[in-house]
């Protein structure tokens, strides 16, 4: 738990100290606040810095350049960015404890098409899966989305129906948990079809963390 607490608390002071810096160049010498050594000091310590984040991301025009990793300079990436990246792990530190709170639907459907549309398809990460098409859809809220897996290349995200080989579906917070591979999936269809999920869950494991 502290680790998680650690890790959350340094992202959030990282992307501020981003936001703050400005332009699209990739910063090297950003000031980052460490953890306190006392882990008695260590919960204030994140909800100083979380209550910065939220101050500095509201009072910073969305447009604004700041350097992402993503190619998408602008303060917009990391507001989402951020929402999502304490989404998770509020669901990390409330399942360590078997409390787990619900997710806003609206919230985790724009999850899982960043995960979709930002991640699965950063540079290096190549698809070595059986090839065919897997829809994602929502139960809960409008969202379904496709993933086109082929062999040696990095997969292809759609928003939107279309042809597909197996079918994802569950709530929107099922969903987004499962591309971040905090729950299992459930292979559908025949053997193929079965496979085609398994290598995709396999894929996940790569650019999800």
């Amino acid at each position: 738990m502290w680790a998680l607490i650690h890790h959350t608390g340094r992202v959030h002071r990282h992307k501020m100290a981003i936001v703050r810096r400005g332009g699209t160049e990739e910063p090297s010498d950003l000031a980052i606040d460490p953890p306190p050594d006392q882990d008695g000091e260590l919960i204030e310590w994140y909800r100083d810095g979380v209550n910065e984040l939220l101050a500095t991301l509201s009072a910073a025009d969305p447009e604004a350049p700041a350097w992402s990793w993503s190619g998408d300079h602008r303060v917009a990436f990391w507001i989402r960015r951020m929402a999502q990246e304490t989404t998770v792990h509020r669901w990390d530190a409330e399942n360590a404890v078997g409390e787990t709170g619900p997710i806003d639907a609206e919230l985790a459907a724009d999850g899982i098409d960043e995960m979709l549309g930002v991640f699965i398809s950063r540079e290096g990460h190549i698809y070595r899966g059986a090839p065919g098409t897997i829809c994602l859809r929502c139960t809960d809220v409008p969202g379904e989305s496709l993933v086109t897996l082929t062999p040696g290349g990095v997969p292809t995200y759609q928003s939107g129906p279309g042809d597909h080989d197996a079918v994802l579906q569950g709530s929107a917070e099922e969903l987004l948990l499962l591309v971040w591979r905090r729950l299992e999936i459930d292979a559908v269809g025949d053997d193929r079809v079965g496979t085609l999920v398994t290598d995709f869950w396999r894929y996940l494991e790569g650019p999800g963390q």
